[in-house]
């Protein structure tokens, strides 16, 4: 009788508690995109397209985690002549939008 009274409450203790950290691992999610929701950036034909970082400074890593160009994007609306090695990069816009590109020709 104990055993089974014990697991009852150990398996409602468990769903009470599963939707409060699935509703705060969701929140946030939500606040970190809210913060970079109007950043856009593309990347074509060596040019980079990025949009709503103004004043923010961007840089681009390779895999190794090696910079390999730091720029600070002057205007809401900015392409940069950027011809970049095949591979893979990851593209930091300020403190908190990370992107990865890769570049094929």
């Amino acid at each position: 009788m104990k055993k089974t009274l014990f697991t009852i409450i150990t398996v409602v203790g468990m769903l009470l508690a599963m939707p409060a950290n699935t509703m705060a691992a969701n929140s946030a999610v939500e606040l970190i995109d809210l913060d970079v929701q109007d950043i856009t950036l593309t990347y074509g034909n060596g040019v980079m397209h990025i949009t709503g970082a103004n004043n923010q400074v961007v840089t681009i890593y390779n895999l190794a985690g090696i910079a390999v160009k730091s720029f600070r994007v002057d205007g809401v609306d900015k392409r940069i002549s950027l011809p970049l090695p095949d591979g893979v990069y990851i593209i930091k816009v300020g403190p908190s939008f990370t992107r990865k590109i890769t570049v094929r020709r």
